[in-house]
């Protein structure tokens, strides 16, 4: 007892000194700095990051003087091990107090210090790649960030990137306990050709990159924030707490003053981040990369004789070519090398099969005359697109009056500017009429990726609502299938085969036939579908709907929609007009 009493007298000795130099009231005035706050992930008085290692005090009754003063306190016998922990805490401690460094020969971690100095980062840039149009997991899109040494050399940078750790390949399942908080998320670095061979090649996705004005002490500070989470887990939630939410901590970290995190409470949609990084005037210009699919399609559309392209892309075999013109062979050769080099990304080949064909046909291309490389027209910025939730107004024909509430994100009604085509999610949307209650569904996700001359990918759908069905009566209902879309000229038609559950009052199943076709032209959205319902106790329904959205602007829309159900031998026709707002 008396023992335990002389230790901690000891350290009170040991540690007197540091505090002296900082009253109590400056002490909880550091505490209570918003800086201090952003250091430990601080949001309604608990730190966001789970892993127990990261805090130097007990997570369970946390306190930011306490774990002020814990730091303060490991500083009288700091070693190169605790400076390299916690580098931006000692670093905003040095500009704050720094009455606490006095005699102290040692106050950098050398090892950073070392890093910093041999990579001299000079620009960072926030990269969006789009929606993966066939994993409902990406279908948001994601966000990292560059860091640059040199201004118009991207291939060489370094990507930081925030993701949950698994290995689960299955998206549904993926989101479902992304959802749910099941997994950890790591902060990690890795070259940049990486992540756009992972984005642009094997996921054909499009890329933005937003460089952002960042002066080099407030790279600086990110760096350091970023070391200290190194190793440090965070648990995911892919609604809230995930990639790009977390990104914009690095941000908060650099800045200080910006408060990006505080705006994101419920929901953290990844173009919705980089909006309000936009809204607070970080953005310094923008860059756009086009997937490897679109880099081919472009090429594809100076070929004329597509049948031999398709032969050669097959087969590699350059008598396929001999009867067209040099340059006509230089293109069909560029083609079919992305082509190949798709088919190693895909996994669709082995690496030695790989090596050996692609040094065949770079042999064959040197012998061609060079050839100009197509540009690929750059579709909306994201940024343009309108904004993630909407509430919707509407009247119909009948004069019941109905609302749509949806805190995210896209559906076919909506404007399709700055959106990927094709790729529609919804969560938790809300439908209520004055009649009452309507639907709301879960989630439902569409993916209608189309069929072109060289890719044939599967088009699905996924629903999960309760919603009023034609006797009234609410039914939990589960739907979902696939089939095939191929977008001509403007448009897109699909035809989907979807088999359909619906529980409550009774319970039925159906086969359900389901097609359609979407537009967009100028300001104008606009489409139709139709479905033909086969239901086991012999009920045959048939639905059908026109519809045209008028865009505004990113906030505002007018739809108007003409409806028709039948169950034989009912017909039920409506017309209702709405007004949408977004924000």
């Amino acid at each position: 007892m008396h023992k335990g009493w002389a230790s901690f007298a000891l350290l009170l000795l040991w540690t007197l000194p540091l505090f002296a130099q900082l009253s109590d009231e400056r002490l909880s005035q550091l505490s209570q700095s918003r800086y201090w706050l952003i250091l430990l992930h601080l949001k309604h008085g608990k730190s966001e990051i789970d892993d127990k290692r990261f805090l130097l005090t007990d997570q369970t009754d946390f306190s930011p003087k306490a774990e002020l003063e814990a730091t303060i306190r490991s500083l009288r016998d700091a070693n190169q091990s605790f400076l390299c922990r916690y580098p931006a805490r000692i670093a905003w401690l040095r500009s704050e107090a720094p009455s606490l460094f006095e005699g102290m020969d040692d106050t950098h971690c050398k090892k950073l210090e070392e890093t910093l100095h041999k990579e001299h980062i000079r620009y960072v840039t926030l990269v969006f790649p789009t929606a993966y149009i066939n994993s409902p997991a990406s279908m948001f899109g994601h966000t990292f960030v560059r860091l640059d040494k040199e201004k118009n050399l991207p291939l060489v940078g370094e990507a930081v990137n925030y993701a949950a750790q698994t290995d689960e390949s299955n998206g549904l399942v993926y989101m479902v306990k992304g959802l749910a908080g099941g997994y950890k998320g790591y902060f990690s670095v890795l070259p940049y050709y990486q992540k756009i061979k992972e984005y642009n090649a094997m996921e054909q996705r499009d890329m933005w990159e937003y460089r952002l004005r960042m002066s080099e002490p407030e790279i600086r500070r990110m760096l350091y924030h970023l070391y200290e989470l190194q190793g440090i887990y965070e648990d995911y939630y892919f609604f809230t707490r995930n990639c790009s939410y977390n990104l914009l901590w690095l941000l908060d970290a650099a800045k200080g003053t910006t408060g990006f995190t505080d705006r994101f409470d419920y929901k953290a949609i990844p173009i919705d981040t980089i909006r309000v990084v936009q809204r607070a005037g970080l953005i310094d210009g923008v860059h756009y990369r086009p997937s490897r699919r679109k880099e081919m399609l472009a090429i594809a559309r100076k070929i004329r004789d597509i049948p031999k392209a398709r032969a050669f892309v097959k087969a590699y075999d350059p008598g396929v070519l001999k009867e067209l013109n040099r340059r006509e062979q230089a293109r069909i050769a560029d083609l079919a090398i992305l082509y190949l080099k798709h088919a190693r990304s895909q996994k669709d080949m082995d690496k030695k099969r790989y090596v050996s064909k692609l040094h065949r046909l770079l042999r064959y291309r040197s012998r061609l005359p060079k050839v100009p490389k197509p540009k690929v027209k750059p579709p909306v910025d994201p940024l343009e697109g309108h904004l993630s939730a909407k509430l919707a107004l509407g009247v119909d024909s009948s004069g019941d009056l109905a609302m749509t509430l949806k805190p995210a994100m896209h559906d076919i009604y909506d404007p399709q500017r700055g959106f990927v085509r094709g790729a529609y999610i919804d969560f938790l949307t809300l439908k209520v009429a004055r009649s009452g209650f309507q639907s709301l569904d879960f989630v439902s996700v569409t993916s209608l990726a189309a069929t072109d001359r060289f890719f044939s990918p599967w088009s699905w759908r996924v629903r999960l609502a309760a919603e009023r069905l034609w006797d009234e009566a609410i039914y939990m209902t589960a739907e979902g299938g696939v089939g095939k879309s191929v977008a001509v000229g403007n448009m897109l038609l699909f035809l989907l085969a979807e088999p359909k559950l619906c529980a409550g009052k009774n319970r039925r199943a159906a086969a359900v036939l389901h097609a359609g076709l979407l537009t967009e032209r100028g300001r104008m959205t606009a489409g139709a579908w139709f479905k033909k319902s086969y239901y086991d106790n012999g009920d045959i329904v048939r639905n059908g709907e026109l519809f045209a959205t008028w865009r505004f602007s990113r906030r505002y829309a007018c739809n108007l929609k003409l409806h028709e159900d039948k169950i034989a031998p009912e017909r039920e026709r409506r017309a209702t007009l709405s007004l949408f707002y977004y924000f």
